[in-house]
């Protein structure tokens, strides 16, 4: 069973803090995010990426916010860790699109039958914010489905 643990050093934003900007500005706030993972843990990343998994994102932060806001902001931390693959273009000539463009190949998918998830809040002091990323390799039948 493999397991790979990094830190990002600011608490992932909030789904608050984030929606209602425009396309551009969602789309720069996600690339930061990326670029905020990779800095902190891409030479982590597995040869190939896990089949099943469990992640548990643990987001030190002065307040905590209620449960569906804490699991939908985890959504672009999570974009970040699956892994990229072309999607079946339907029309000859059509332009090629990727699934997971933002992916950085940490599991494959973060669909239920790939990715178990726990997200939690943890309270703390303002100088000890951070965002603590676990993810562990699920293997053989521990998968409950």
């Amino acid at each position: 069973m493999r397991k790979i643990t990094f830190t990002l050093p600011a608490p992932f934003p909030l789904v608050n803090r984030t929606s209602g900007y425009s396309h551009f500005t969602a789309a720069r706030q996600k690339n930061q995010m990326q670029r905020e993972v990779v800095a902190v843990a891409y030479h982590l990343r597995p040869s190939v990426p896990f089949e099943r998994a469990h992640v548990l994102i643990e987001r030190h932060s002065v307040g905590t916010p209620d449960t569906d806001n804490l699991v939908g902001s985890a959504k672009r931390l999570i974009d970040c860790l699956t892994t990229p693959c072309p999607l079946v273009v339907r029309t000859p000539g059509a332009r090629q699109r990727i699934k997971n463009k933002r992916g950085l190949g940490f599991i494959v998918d973060d669909g239920p039958k790939h990715l178990v998830l726990d997200v939690k809040a943890v309270k703390c002091r303002l100088c000890e914010q951070r965002t603590v990323v676990t993810i562990t390799e699920i293997v053989g039948a521990e998968v409950a489905a």
